[in-house]
């Protein structure tokens, strides 16, 4: 019970990494709430956790505040909030070429802007109670690891993207730190989440060959998985990293 008593907040929480961590966080005590921008899909994941969950576009202003603001409005707090939001959309641009302004902005707004927005309107309620923690979620993709090419979705802006993530983290949590708040980030490497997930569907449609190259890029030899990623961002939101801040843990098998 790392967690107990604790409300938490995790976006892009109708699947994957997200919903393994509001899971993990509820198992540890927390009172969690999911958002997404997939309505049906955060509904039916709350509903089969027992827990709050709702619809909500987070690379808006409003959409980030109100769903901080339906965290504390529920549970009276906000202590803890993990910025899962994002992906590489749904238009694949494996080129600079094919990258248009569009694309571009829609990933860096899926990933960086949500996150920004997201800490934004978490950090004053967090300084007011002089407590929080607020974790990230990068990719391995960031440091220059994984591929540009196989899965759907623009890769570059994606990168960029999350590259940011790691950056906003650094600085952020210098920013904060007299308000006892701490900001970290996690860096997934390649991580096969639920059947049905994209990255899994496109990793089990290749020939058995090429799925074995893949693994072995990995020094563990293996993909990683939901559960691995979201245990490592239960200890950065517990107490046990009480002086960690402004770190980047990779969860990448030693890729």
């Amino acid at each position: 019970m790392k967690l107990k008593g604790r409300v938490a907040l995790v976006t892009g929480a109708a699947q994957g990494i997200g919903l393994a961590t509001a899971e993990r966080f509820a198992a540890e005590g927390a009172k969690v709430v999911l958002a997404d921008l997939n309505g049906p899909k955060v509904h039916a994941a709350a509903a089969k956790l027992g827990l709050l969950g709702f619809e909500s576009d987070l690379s808006t202003s409003k959409g980030a505040q109100g769903a901080v603001t339906k965290a504390i409005e529920a549970h009276g707090a906000l202590d803890i909030l993990v910025n899962n939001a994002g992906g590489s959309g749904r238009v694949t641009a494996t080129e600079i070429e094919s990258v248009t302004d569009e694309i571009w902005d829609q990933v860096i707004a899926l990933n960086l802007k949500s996150t920004f927005l997201c800490c934004r309107a978490a950090i004053p309620h967090m300084k007011t109670r002089g407590y929080g923690r607020i974790v990230n979620v990068s990719s391995g993709i960031a440091r220059g690891t994984g591929r540009v090419t196989g899965t759907a979705g623009a890769v570059l802006p994606y990168a960029a993207a999350k590259a940011g993530v790691l950056g906003l983290t650094f600085t952020l949590a210098k920013m904060v730190a007299a308000s006892n708040i701490t900001v970290n980030a996690v860096v997934p490497g390649f991580v096969l989440t639920e059947p049905g997930a994209r990255v899994r569907d496109w990793f089990e449609g290749l020939p058995a060959p090429a799925q074995k190259a893949l693994l072995e890029r990995t020094s563990m030899g293996r993909a990683g998985t939901a559960a691995e990623v979201a245990a490592t961002i239960v200890f950065l939101a517990s107490e046990e990293a009480s002086l960690v801040s402004g770190a980047a843990l990779d969860v990448t098998g030693a890729a």
